[in-house]
């Protein structure tokens, strides 16, 4: 155990550091990767950690963390640890330990409270009842009695001092408020108060993907030649808007609307019950169907180091009066047009449209040739369609847009109506060096669409998605189909490739 330890001893000068705000311990170290060692990722974590111990000032015997839980991304594990003291909680008190899948960590991040600044025992004099009174009357007047929920006693940290506490969370129904609360509990001093109702509980209407597939058909929606009605109730689905932040806008940790301006809609209440032509709909719809589609980014393993957006995307969900809708890498935003039926009614429009940033922000102005914008097209009509397969009926599965694209789709006759397929049959024999990249990219969304089958939904997404890093704003698609197959080696062990091969043969794609 000892030679284990002594191993994953950071020695100095060898790792780079941040150091905290507050204490002279490091807030995160990196630069730096220990040798390969064998056991859990909760076994070498806890080595790296009992070995540098000293470092980061942590108590002797790993008796102040509790491991919290283990995530594991695609090339590495995550460890996350929750501090504790005299058996209570440290409010936000942590350390992370990440170590690549050979067991060698590369990265620790520390936001835990050194221990010498430990206390002895826990020296609240308040008792519960005296906190809660202090923690109820700090809120506001306005409705009737908050109900308790939820009662803790814990350790906040105040710049170099653990204070004592007691945590309420409080809720109303009229009007809806779901209160956070911490009490000092030696003084009775509000340590901190903030309304958590807009990351709870918001609530909205939204097309899933759209009314078309949830009502199974076109026909009803119908009212006359070139004109669609209001969808009836059954259309709509009722979703929580997760990730909000307080205020009542649609902004979050991963979207927000506020390039739509001064049309945005404010609902501090949390209900953003919109229909179709109203005002706000668009909104909501823009901001669920990103924000979930960001979430299986982060649960496909692109998350932390691999987030491949670190900041909310920028959304402007009716900047143009035209039937069109576009991502500009410039100001790294989408655009939602209002010509004919919104876009942004469309949740499969909404996600063609990420499947362009998602592109650029692995590959920076992604699609600057022919064949690039054809597979930018090809791989938005898929990703749209992989996220939604579960929610459609089958007649809709192999299409896209059906809802946004039903006046083309009724005009070319398509079966059923919308904007595009991912079951045609062309191959790279048909690509147009001067033709449209929307149909030339229906032959790269039908190779990606054939991965997708044989490899699964989940799988096929890592691998595509994993492709792009190797590829340039001016790629091909035999570029892609290599990059396809060298992903697979990587992520699976190359245990597709005669699958993938197969599927890049008949379309034409190559040479391998």
């Amino acid at each position: 155990m000892s030679e284990r330890v002594d191993a994953t001893k950071l020695r100095k000068g060898r790792y780079k550091a941040v150091p905290g705000e507050f204490y002279d311990t490091p807030k995160e170290v990196w630069s730096f990767r220990t040798p390969a060692a064998p056991g859990s990722p909760r076994e070498i974590a806890r080595r790296f950690l009992t070995a540098n111990a000293a470092l980061f000032e942590l108590e002797e015997g790993f008796v102040g963390l509790r491991v919290r839980k283990v995530i594991r991304s695609l090339g590495a594990d995550h460890v996350i640890l929750n501090q504790v003291h005299a058996g209570l909680r440290v409010h936000r008190g942590y350390v992370t330990v990440h170590l690549d899948h050979t067991g060698r960590v590369f990265l620790a991040k520390n936001r835990s409270v050194p221990a010498r600044l430990l206390p002895e025992k826990f020296d609240g004099r308040l008792t519960r009842a005296e906190a809660e009174t202090a923690a109820r009357r700090s809120l506001p007047s306005r409705g009737g009695r908050p109900e308790l929920r939820e009662t803790e006693r814990l350790w906040v940290p105040r710049r170099d001092e653990l204070l004592p506490a007691w945590k309420f969370r409080l809720t109303r129904e009229r009007p809806r408020q779901e209160w956070i609360v911490y009490v000092n509990a030696r003084s009775g001093a509000i340590l901190s108060r903030y309304d958590n109702l807009a990351a709870a509980g918001a609530r909205g209407f939204v097309f899933d993907p759209s009314p078309v597939t949830a009502l199974g058909d076109h026909e009803s929606l119908l009212i006359g030649r070139g004109r669609a009605g209001r969808p009836p109730p059954e259309a709509y689905r009722r979703v929580t808007l997760k990730g909000l932040h307080r205020g009542g806008f649609l902004s979050g940790k991963r979207v927000t609307t506020a390039p739509t301006g001064k049309r945005r809609v404010q609902c501090p209440d949390g209900r953003f019950f919109f229909r179709c032509h109203q005002r706000g709909f668009e909104e909501v719809m823009v901001y669920y169907h990103v924000d979930a589609a960001l979430r299986r980014l982060e649960k496909l393993g692109y998350t932390g180091s691999r987030a491949l957006f670190r900041k909310p995307v920028q959304v402007n969900v009716n900047g143009s009066p035209e039937d069109n809708s576009w991502y500009s890498p410039w100001d790294q935003q989408l655009t939602f047009g209002t010509g004919a039926i919104d876009d942004a009614e469309d949740g499969e429009t909404i996600l063609h449209e990420l499947g362009h940033a998602i592109q650029d922000a692995i590959c920076p102005d992604f699609g600057q040739s022919a064949e690039a914008a054809a597979m930018g097209e090809g791989f938005g009509d898929y990703w749209a369609a992989s996220f939604f397969e579960s929610r459609k009926p089958e007649r809709y599965v192999d299409s896209v847009m059906s809802w946004d694209g039903l006046f083309l789709g009724l005009e070319y006759r398509l079966d059923p109506p919308c904007l595009r397929r991912l079951d045609g049959r062309g191959t790279y024999a048909d690509f147009e060096e001067r033709g449209d990249e929307h149909d030339n990219g229906e032959i790269w969304s039908a190779a990606l669409w054939e991965v997708h089958r044989a490899l699964g939904t989940e799988t096929a997404a890592r691998v595509i998605l994993d492709s792009h890093f190797q590829l340039d704003g001016f790629t091909t698609f035999a570029r892609g189909a290599r990059a396809i197959l060298d992903a697979d080696e990587n992520l699976e062990k190359g245990r597709h490739r005669s699958a993938l091969e197969r599927i890049f043969r008949r379309r034409k794609i190559g040479p391998l």
